[in-house]
């Protein structure tokens, strides 16, 4: 028997009980659907986060006053000062570093006048607007001067605005009092929410640092610590690693830490990057997991199915083999029978999986608004499924194969 004859035979009778042939195909069906479609699902998910942290600023170095958990100095306590960024700032000292961001941040009482609100303030050098990404509406951003002076004015988000004043435009050149301070509102941020970042822009409210120093929260301040975080821009971002160690080596200088270890904690956005890409290869991988059972249930399936049509066409195999056929032939039959059941049932799968990807992009993007989270079926995710479908149906179709193969054509043809 050739190979095409045994397709022939094969496909008939899968043909001759189609329920039964669906019925047993279900777990190939659910198992191929469901990698196909969740590996999209995640592609599309993660494809927008990273596009979410592009935003936030790739080559950039964070840094914070806290200890690292992994520490072991019990007396260590934090320290990062305005001083330390404007060490890092002297020509020479960190030549990877193009600027620094100084900011303080806590929440405070908000008026214009007649209903109070509660916003986080962030104290910050103008700088921030230009190395974090920011979309300005109406009026503009303050500038270094009025940092230097210690102005009192304030950028503050649409959302702000809107509540204070009822319109982001009507919001430039009115006045607000921030903790019974008065500040002159000058610009407006349009910025959108980042699904990359805990703050909503839109509720923030941004000062001078020097201004927020020594008039929001002098009493908040320490010798030890007067910024909640300095933002680092990388001159080249290929080198954040280099920048990482050299902002560490001076920190250390400065803080006088021998064999302690660091009072402070620097993060790079590449390295948050990693670690979600981290989190959500091992989120695939269970969802591939979850796939993978789902394919070895429809293969114990299939096996069953194949022993009863074994079972059920023993006086057909006596039949053949007393007209001639050899035993490699039956094998190859009852073989390429169970192959065509899962890769019949594969390619319902792989639809099932189109399906399931389109009701995932319709979820993230039309019903959550990530925009750029559109589920992506990727060509590996189809071979991959085609692969282990026929795979499935090669291991757990060669033992029924097997035990037909070997049926005596006496006793097969004396089987009621």
């Amino acid at each position: 028997m050739n190979i095409l004859e045994a397709f022939r035979v094969a496909w008939n009778a899968l043909m001759i009980n189609k329920l039964r042939a669906l019925l047993t195909m279900l777990g190939i069906i659910i198992g191929v659907g469901t990698v196909i479609g969740m590996l999209a699902i995640g592609n599309g998910y993660s494809n927008f986060v990273e596009s979410e942290f592009g935003k936030l600023g790739v080559g950039r170095l964070t840094i914070s006053p806290r200890i690292d958990p992994a520490a072991s100095d019990e007396q260590l306590a934090p320290q990062l000062t305005a001083a330390d960024a404007d060490a890092l700032m002297q020509p020479g000292v960190a030549p990877l570093v193009e600027t620094v961001v100084k900011q303080f941040d806590g929440a405070a009482i908000l008026d214009a006048g007649k209903d109070r609100y509660s916003y986080q303030v962030i104290g910050t050098t103008p700088n921030y607007f230009t190395v974090t990404s920011n979309e300005l509406g109406p009026g503009r951003y303050y500038n270094d001067a009025e940092e230097a002076a210690g102005a009192r004015v304030a950028v503050i988000g649409k959302t702000v605005a809107q509540e204070l004043f009822g319109s982001a435009e009507s919001a430039p050149g009115q006045r607000i009092s921030v903790d019974g301070v008065a500040f002159e509102v000058v610009g407006v941020l349009f910025t959108k929410a980042n699904q990359a970042s805990q703050q909503n822009p839109g509720e923030l409210v941004y000062v001078p640092y020097s201004t927020a120093r020594d008039r929001l929260f002098r009493n908040q301040l320490t010798a030890r610590v007067d910024v909640s975080q300095l933002t680092v821009k990388v001159r080249d971002r290929n080198q954040s690693d280099a920048a990482l160690r050299q902002v560490t080596a001076v920190l250390r200088e400065r803080h006088r830490l021998t064999y302690q270890s660091n009072d402070f904690v620097v993060e790079s956005s590449e390295q948050l990057m990693a670690q979600f890409r981290n989190v959500l290869t091992g989120f695939k991988l269970f969802l591939a997991v979850i796939g993978g059972i789902s394919l070895l249930v429809g293969g114990i399936g299939i096996m069953n199915i194949m022993l009863v049509s074994v079972t059920q066409r023993t006086r057909e195999i006596g039949l053949r083999k007393a007209v001639g056929a050899r035993a490699r032939d039956i094998l190859l039959q009852f073989l390429i029978e169970a192959l065509v059941l899962c890769l019949i049932g594969g390619a319902i799968g792989i639809a099932f999986g189109f399906l399931l990807s389109g009701a995932g992009t319709f979820l993230l993007v039309g019903v959550l608004q990530m925009q750029g989270a559109r589920a992506v079926v990727s060509p590996g995710s189809l071979l991959l499924a085609t692969g282990v479908t026929a795979a499935v149906g090669l291991c757990f179709g060669f033992f029924p194969a097997l035990r037909a193969s070997r049926l005596r054509p006496i006793v097969a043809l004396r089987y009621e």
